[in-house]
């Protein structure tokens, strides 16, 4: 068996190997989705995505949560306001479903986003699909839990910008919107943004 020569040149080498490389892309900490806390009479809430490229989507959303229960492979109970429908749930392949109202003659299509994470609950998960507001179909997503929970996204409105964070101070610059420059905090899921009517907004990461 070789044996190192230097010891002492060994721990050096050992520690080099640990320390990050400055030039390596590290994640960026404002990574993910994150929702406004605050939501208009009409029930629109402000949505950005952040990405690793220094790129951004903003949203306005329309964002409403529902319970749901199945019963064997091909039945969902969706609650709304304590109210439960029972529909039927088709399945083409694992990717691509249907929510079935046949009383009402309406379906809600789902095309899955990603890939599966639950080979056993297939429907766990987020989808592609469309929604119904104020008369008009816009694209949605349905975020699918485990726990029972359903959360559907209407997107009225997309916009793409960019992004600078320079030690504590963020810059956004949204395309048609105001720039947003100032301090932002992140806690965890939590997230402080400067309001371009002055003061910060609250987001939480979803």
């Amino acid at each position: 068996m070789h044996k190192f020569a230097n010891p002492a040149l060994l721990l050096v080498l050992l520690a080099m190997s640990l320390v990050p490389d400055a030039g390596a892309a590290q994640p960026a900490p404002l990574t993910g989705r994150w929702r406004s806390d605050d939501v208009s009479p009409t029930g629109i809430s402000a949505v950005f995505e952040f990405h690793g490229d220094d790129k951004l989507d903003s949203y306005t959303d329309v964002i409403s949560e529902e319970k749901y229960r199945l019963i064997a492979t091909d039945t969902i109970l969706l609650e709304s306001n304590g109210h439960e429908e029972k529909q039927e749930l088709e399945w083409d392949n694992q990717d691509r479903a249907r929510i079935e109202d046949e009383a009402a003659g309406k379906s809600i299509e789902l095309a899955r986003v990603g890939k599966i994470s639950d080979q056993k609950n297939p429907l766990i998960g987020e989808w592609s699909t469309t929604r119904e507001w104020n008369g008009k179909k816009y694209p949605a997503r349905a975020l699918i839990f485990p726990d029972g929970k359903v959360v559907w996204i209407t997107t009225l409105r997309t916009d793409s910008g960019h992004y600078v964070i320079v030690g504590g101070n963020i810059r956004m610059e949204i395309t048609g919107r105001p720039v947003l420059a100032g301090g932002f905090v992140l806690a965890g899921d939590r997230l402080t943004l400067p309001n371009p009517k002055g003061g910060a907004s609250s987001f939480q990461r979803f």
